[in-house]
């Protein structure tokens, strides 16, 4: 099957996958970096008594920095995206890779995609078709995160009420805004901005997390976003509507071993402060999710409440119906 051009504009209305049921099949994928075996053996090991999963020995190729080329993983991605019996697809890590494969993406019958980091780029193709995810573990992280993260994904793929709420998070911004929820690894989002792929911004509750970056760069990547004017208003019968914020709040995870290698300088969580308070919008940081040790899961493209004044993040949707 020829893949789908990807769509210019958000769908009008969100789609949310069938939930899934124990023993249901769920397919694991690595559409980026190489896979770890006692890793993965580790993130199996949460799930297998629950669902049937489904990976191929190819899913350990190495080629570089990519688990196997990019028509390796595309053309196993694609096969779990589109088999009839595949109820979800799990994805294995991180890294880097996933964007590589954006435009040979077709998407069969919803089933939600569960990952982060570099899995962003798939969520954001997941959201232009119209469908909930889920962003959560990858199941090398997944091994290595408390039982109680298993659990919340559980509960999370099998039923259509939306995950606890957030509360005792710091206020950057006061303020309250409701929206759908988008955004991933901060990273990945500043490098979809300009193209097709490029998460719609309004109306939207953006989440953010990074790993490994210094305050400058994640200075950089913010910048990014707010100079492509995609925080900004749509022109309207061609008139600039004076660069009104479009955003509808932000969402702040941990932003792990985002540190200067000399200890100098401001910190990741102060530049992120600085950056996001110019937006004037609600937002909030310290959120459960990112490469720390806790990522509880949530579900992209469902609508959720930031009340920066209080520190809570409430969610109004579950990810699948």
């Amino acid at each position: 099957q020829a893949p789908a051009p990807p769509p210019q504009h958000p769908p009008p209305a969100m789609t949310r996958p069938p939930r899934l049921r124990p023993g249901d099949r769920v397919a694991v994928v690595a559409p980026a970096g190489p896979v770890p075996r006692d890793g993965l053996a580790a993130g199996i090991a949460r799930l297998a008594d629950r669902y049937r999963l489904q990976f191929d020995e190819a899913l350990f190729s190495r080629e570089g920095y990519l688990a196997g080329d990019d028509e390796r993983r595309a053309a196993e991605l694609l096969a779990a995206l589109q088999q009839g019996d595949v109820r979800a697809v799990l994805t294995a890590r991180g890294g880097y890779g996933a964007m590589r494969l954006l435009p040979s993406l077709a998407f069969g019958p919803p089933r939600p995609v569960v990952g982060f980091s570099d899995v962003t780029a798939l969520h954001a193709a997941s959201l232009r078709t119209g469908v909930t995810s889920i962003h959560g573990p990858t199941l090398t992280h997944l091994g290595a995160l408390p039982p109680d993260h298993a659990e919340a994904l559980f509960a999370l793929l099998e039923s259509p009420d939306p995950p606890p709420a957030w509360t005792g998070l710091e206020s950057v911004t006061p303020g309250r805004a409701t929206g759908l929820a988008v955004g991933g690894n901060l990273e990945l989002c500043a490098a979809l901005v300009g193209t097709p792929w490029a998460f719609p911004l309004d109306g939207a509750v953006l989440f953010l997390e990074e790993v490994g970056e210094r305050p400058y760069r994640i200075d950089r990547s913010l910048t990014q976003i707010a100079l492509s004017r995609a925080l900004e208003q749509p022109a309207l019968a061609g008139l600039a509507l004076n660069g009104a914020p479009r955003l509808a709040a932000v969402v702040i995870g941990d932003l792990t071993r985002c540190t200067e290698p000399d200890g100098r300088g401001p910190t990741a969580a102060e530049v992120v402060a600085e950056r996001v308070r110019r937006w004037g919008v609600p937002a909030v940081a310290g959120a459960p999710f990112g490469h720390g040790e806790r990522n509880l899961p949530f579900p992209l493209g469902a609508r959720v409440a930031v009340d920066g004044d209080r520190g809570v993040v409430e969610f109004l949707e579950g990810a699948v119906a």
